[in-house]
């Protein structure tokens, strides 16, 4: 499909400013909407924060969404067992380049709309197989001759395992709420997921196959006193000790104050 240069100008135009955008050459158009756009973390942020997706589809589609995070590393240890009984450290690895939150969120049954090969054509797998292609492991020692593939397995399964865990790492069918050719989901980003930007990708499932139709941007950010605190908890520890005796003092003084008017009354 080829849209006209005025076209294409006025596409752009209208996402620039509004933040929601429409697909020209489909039915009645396809518009997609993300409330809010930046989720900012403070000191008194709910243990989950929360953003709406909400657009249009044709008639008998199904909806696909997922949201990959920014990248990062993590280090891990291996445990084994040290004369026979002990559980010790047996080996280091570092996991680099992998996504810190990655959710999938559909409005059917993955299995009844889409063939394993499709779904992994779209990355769309429920293994998170992409993240296992995409991240990349290195040992602290070399592994023995052989062992390397099945090492780099077990670092990335237990690390995803923790991703899950933590609800990281997120694959709920039926998450995305479709009526009147009108879907909607709700995806929440626990207080442990990385700030920086995330892409977000909407697959429209049609006919047995997944089309991607947009592509946008959400960006989760730290207020002004978490970037003072996180700085000074690496540079200068002392500082932040202090602080956060300061803090612990104060609460303590206010919860006192408080239970002292209960009391009165």
């Amino acid at each position: 499909m080829h849209l006209p240069a005025i076209g294409i100008l006025s596409l752009v135009l209208a996402t620039a400013v509004s933040g929601t955008a429409a697909f020209a050459g489909s039915p009645g158009g396809l518009a997609w909407k993300i409330e809010p756009k930046v989720l900012e973390r403070s000191l008194f942020s709910k243990p989950y924060q929360t953003s709406v997706i909400t657009g249009t589809c044709p008639a008998n589609a199904e909806v696909v969404i997922k949201v990959v995070s920014p990248t990062r590393s993590f280090k891990l240890n291996r445990a084994g067992k040290g004369l026979g009984f002990v559980w010790v450290p047996s080996g280091h690895a570092e996991v680099e380049e992998i996504p810190a939150m990655y959710a999938i969120l559909s409005s059917a049954k993955m299995t009844n709309v889409l063939s394993p090969a499709e779904q992994e054509k779209a990355g769309l797998c429920s293994d998170f197989r992409d993240v296992f292609r995409q991240a990349r492991v290195r040992f602290k020692k070399d592994p023995p001759d052989g062992q390397g593939a099945k090492l780099r397995q077990e670092y990335l399964s237990g690390l995803v395992r923790r991703f899950k865990e933590g609800g990281l790492y997120q694959y709920a069918e039926g998450a995305v709420k479709i009526e009147s050719c009108t879907f909607r989901a709700q995806l929440a980003y626990p207080a442990s997921a990385p700030v920086g930007e995330y892409k977000i990708f909407c697959y429209l499932v049609e006919g047995g196959a997944a089309h991607l139709v947009f592509e946008d941007r959400l960006l989760v950010k730290s207020s002004p006193v978490i970037d003072w605190l996180s700085y000074y908890a690496h540079a200068s520890p002392a500082v932040y000790g202090i602080f956060s005796a300061l803090v612990a003092v104060m609460v303590g003084l206010f919860v006192g104050v408080v239970l002292g008017r209960g009391a009165g009354h």
